[in-house]
């Protein structure tokens, strides 16, 4: 289960158009992606093996669920992970909610998404779960 997954700290991280359209709106998500791109990739380390988006094998994982809100920075992480995922075989669901903004689910009531993508998530590891 993937919300918003942030799966890429490589120096490619920034040439995502999502990046490019969401990057200080609604939320200051490029200084923030920087942070974590420092965070998670030390100096001499290699970024690609902190970033499940460039792994080189994502067969026989799990089945995901990926929700990606339309309006975020990292909406073509999500996108491009889910595509990865499914030309690997592994069992993927994309939802793409339209006009959501990053951290629509802890807004319920006030992002109108929100409910609809708890539900999923919620029906999706019940599933997942009773296997």
């Amino acid at each position: 289960m993937l919300v918003n997954p942030a799966v890429d700290v490589t120096e490619t991280m920034f040439d995502h158009p999502s990046i490019a359209e969401y990057a200080y709106n609604p939320t200051r998500a490029l200084p923030q992606l920087q942070l974590i791109q420092r965070l998670a990739v030390p100096p001499g380390a290699d970024a690609g093996a902190v970033s499940p988006l460039y792994a080189d094998d994502l067969s026989g994982l799990a089945p995901a669920l990926v929700v990606v809100p339309t309006q975020d920075a990292l909406a073509d992480y999500g996108r491009r992970y889910a595509e990865r995922l499914q030309a690997a075989g592994t069992s993927v669901r994309l939802t793409e909610c339209r006009g959501a903004r990053h951290a629509f689910l802890t807004l319920p009531g006030v992002e109108p998404q929100a409910e609809a993508a708890q539900a999923e998530i919620l029906a999706f590891l019940r599933a997942a779960l009773e296997k």
